[in-house]
């Protein structure tokens, strides 16, 4: 990566810390994407395509949602991540589940399908709303399509906890620098909009604390995926940093504090082709 990354490259790599990142992830996200889902209108029997599936968190559960009647294809330009989402997959006993490499951009088969979802996907496109409309024009009439996306500048504390507001500054200006919009989620109604679609859009916080160590996991597993960027783009080095001592010290703070802290806000938005 030079001064920026190239229009819809995944910012985070696909190293295997990031794909055990996803993972955890998956579990932090999970109540919240489901909720989206079954609002959006996925339930039993539908066939449902994940774009831009990575380690298969979505598909999993679209794929619990649509029972054994259903099927979920997920696809993602990732080989390693689909290898890690097949194992998931195989591990869960969800044989209603299907993977295969590719972009968003070379898939046509949209019609096939009677629901279109994805999360954490249209920050990586050059280009969400036409790819947005393209999908509505090839779906079947009535075809619910459904995208979820955060707002990472929403994150917040009750009380100052200055190292959690520095680490969360420098993955917002990784997002920037890389030309990705750090606020999609805010952006949804927009995207939607310009694809010729009136959505319908729920916002969702997660809300911890100190006994909350999800949270700071995934902030220092996140930090730990960009360090690499951080220090190309002349953001911070890994000595500021300092990863391996990150978590206790962000730990130790919240402690201090005793804040209320509310994680980036997560957007749903939805709309039948």
């Amino acid at each position: 990566m030079n001064d920026s990354a190239r229009p819809g490259e995944y910012v985070l790599g696909h190293s295997d810390r990031e794909l055990a990142r996803l993972e955890r992830q998956a579990q932090f996200f999970a109540e919240m994407t489901r909720d989206v889902l079954i609002r959006a209108g996925v339930g039993p029997g539908m066939r449902v395509l994940d774009l831009g599936c990575g380690v298969g968190d979505v598909s999993q559960i679209a794929a619990a949602l649509v029972g054994p009647g259903g099927r979920v294809l997920g696809i993602d330009i990732s080989g390693a991540a689909l290898a890690i989402a097949r194992a998931r997959a195989t591990g869960a006993a969800q044989n209603n589940l299907e993977f295969r490499i590719g972009a968003i951009d070379d898939f046509f088969g949209f019609g096939d399908f009677d629901a279109i979802v994805g999360r954490f996907i249209l920050i990586h496109l050059p280009d969400a709303a036409a790819t947005i409309s393209r999908i509505a024009r090839q779906a079947r009439p009535g075809t619910p399509l459904a995208f979820a996306e955060l707002d990472l500048t929403s994150a917040s504390a009750t009380k100052n906890l200055p190292l959690m507001t520095r680490n969360i500054a420098h993955i917002i200006e990784v997002y920037r620098k890389a030309g990705f919009e750090p606020d999609m989620g805010s952006r949804l109604h927009a995207t939607f909009r310009a694809a010729g679609l009136e959505p319908t859009l729920l916002g969702y916080t997660r809300i911890g604390s100190r006994a909350d160590t999800a949270g700071f996991d995934y902030l220092v597993e996140s930090v730990r995926s960009l360090a690499p960027v951080m220090a190309k783009l002349g953001i911070v080095s890994p000595d500021e940093i300092g990863l391996d001592t990150l978590r206790d010290r962000l730990l130790a703070e919240a402690d201090a504090a005793d804040a209320c802290i509310f994680y980036p806000r997560f957007i749903g938005a939805w709309a039948r082709a």
